[in-house]
């Protein structure tokens, strides 16, 4: 990717970095931490984890396999004993919630890896060695104006700036 990719040694530094860059009309940026950082997720305007939408579409999807996989083998098979009938929910309530729990814990998996981009061959051509010790960094991803965002990236503090091509 091309763009401006500025290091920054504090949080506080970054996090001012993004409001304004967003203020400017910046909203294609990647971050790169050395430790979780919720304000950074306030200051991208990140609200909640797309996760949880595969979560809950797995678990209907596990509910609803589980109760089509009991009931039809119930009717494709059927026994009757002692007269009870033959499609009897409090015997299926265990393969259901099961069933629940596993399909919503594989699509949790799933949308993790989709939406963190894993497992991933090798790393960003941006990425830094020092993101993982001590620096923040900021990429401004392909900015129309790459000499007017190149200053406004200087004017927040970076320890260093480069223009990655």
């Amino acid at each position: 990717m091309s763009g401006i990719l500025a290091q920054y040694g504090s949080l506080g530094e970054t996090q001012l970095a993004i409001e304004r860059l967003r203020a400017a009309g910046y909203h294609d940026l990647e971050v790169f931490s050395p430790i979780p950082a919720p304000g950074l997720e306030e200051a991208l305007g990140i609200t909640s984890s797309p996760v949880r939408r595969w979560a809950v579409v797995g678990g209907i999807t596990g509910f609803a396999t589980a109760v089509a996989l009991t009931v039809l083998t119930a009717l494709a098979y059927p026994l009757v004993t002692q007269g009870k009938p033959i499609v009897s929910l409090p015997a299926y309530f265990i393969i259901m919630f099961e069933m629940t729990i596993l399909f919503t814990g594989l699509f949790g998996l799933v949308g993790l890896l989709y939406h963190t981009r894993k497992p991933t061959r090798r790393l960003a051509a941006e990425y830094r060695e020092a993101f993982s010790v001590d620096r923040f960094g900021i990429l401004v991803i392909s900015p129309v104006d790459a000499a007017a965002a190149e200053q406004l990236v200087r004017e927040t503090g970076p320890v260093e700036v480069e223009v990655t091509e």
